[in-house]
C-alpha cells in the first residue's frame, strides 16, 4: 500500500536550528493519494470553486471547477516557477514549484479567507533589476517580464487600528535572488559573483532584507513607523552585484503577492 507523504511549506531562515523555523498556516501541502489538484477552504475544508490558478512565468491560466479541482499543463520546469492562486474574498497565495517532480503528485492548496484588516498591496508579478543577468542566475530562464527598474514602491492607507495590532509585510513569492546565502543554498549556478540582499523600506526606513528565494516571507512593521489614517509607503530595492565592475549591476528578481496582515 502506498504510504501517504505530506510536505508542508516551511520557511526556515536559520536552517540548522528547527526552533527558528516558522510554519505558515494557509500554506500548501501535497499528497500522493489525491486524485487531482485541488484548492480548499482553510476553515470549511471544502473545495473552492472558480479560483484562478496562474503560472505567470509560463503564461498559463486556468480555474478550479465546482469541487475546487484544477489541472496543470505538461510544462517543463527547470527553474523555480511561481504558481499563484486568487479568489475574491480570500487572501492571495503563491508557492514556488521547483521542478517537474513537484508536480508528479497531485497538489492540495489551502487558502484562507481575507480579514477586514488585510491590505492587498499588489497581486501582480513584478520584475525588478536592469534586465542584465547571467544565464546561471537564479531563475534566468523563466524571466518573462521586462524590468520596471531597480526598485518598486506602492502607497496605501492604514487605519488607526493598525497601531494597536502586530503588522507584517508578507511577500508571497520571490525568485531570482543571487545573494551569497542564496548561492550557498544552491539557488543559482553562478560561480564567482553574488549580490547584496534586496532591501525592504516602510515610510523611508529599512525594516528588513530578502536573502533567499522562497514563499510567504514575513517582515514585521514597527508600529512607530505607521501613519494612522494616512498614506504609507512600501519600497523594495533589489540588490547590486558586489564583485568589482565598471558599472552598477542590479540583481534581477521577480516578486509576487505583496500584502499586509495584522494579528
Amino acid at each position: 500500500m502506498m504510504k501517504k507523504t505530506i510536505y508542508t511549506l516551511i520557511l526556515c531562515l536559520i536552517m540548522s536550528n528547527p526552533a527558528f523555523c516558522e510554519i505558515f498556516t494557509g500554506g500548501v501541502s501535497k499528497t500522493g493519494q489525491q486524485e487531482s489538484n485541488q484548492v480548499i477552504d482553510a476553515k470549511t475544508k471544502q473545495g473552492v470553486e472558480f479560483a484562478k490558478i496562474t503560472m505567470p512565468q509560463k503564461n498559463y491560466r486556468t480555474y478550479t471547477d465546482g469541487n475546487g479541482n484544477f489541472e496543470l499543463p505538461n510544462i517543463k520546469i527547470t527553474q523555480p516557477t511561481i504558481l499563484n492562486v486568487e479568489k475574491e474574498g480570500y487572501r492571495p497565495f503563491s508557492v514556488t514549484i521547483n521542478n517537474n517532480e513537484s508536480l508528479n503528485a497531485p497538489m492540495k492548496i489551502t487558502i484562507a479567507r481575507s480579514a477586514p484588516t488585510d491590505i492587498s498591496i499588489d497581486s501582480e508579478i513584478r520584475h525588478l533589476g536592469d534586465d542584465s543577468f547571467s544565464k546561471d542566475s537564479a531563475n534566468a530562464s523563466d524571466f518573462k517580464l521586462k524590468s520596471s527598474g531597480p526598485y518598486y514602491s506602492k502607497d496605501f492607507i492604514m487605519t488607526d487600528n493598525a497601531k494597536r495590532s502586530t503588522n507584517y509585510l508578507v511577500i508571497g513569492s520571490v525568485v531570482g535572488l543571487d545573494t551569497k546565502l542564496a548561492k550557498s543554498m544552491g539557488q543559482n549556478r553562478i560561480r564567482s559573483a553574488y549580490s547584496s540582499p534586496a532591501e525592504i523600506y516602510f515610510n523611508g526606513q529599512m525594516i528588513g532584507q530578502l536573502q533567499i528565494n522562497g514563499d510567504s516571507q514575513r517582515i514585521k512593521i514597527p508600529n512607530s513607523l505607521i501613519h494612522a489614517n494616512d498614506r504609507n509607503q512600501i519600497t523594495i530595492k533589489t540588490g547590486q552585484n558586489l564583485m568589482p565592475s565598471d558599472h552598477i549591476d542590479y540583481d534581477d528578481i521577480e516578486i509576487m503577492n505583496l500584502s499586509i496582515l495584522s494579528e
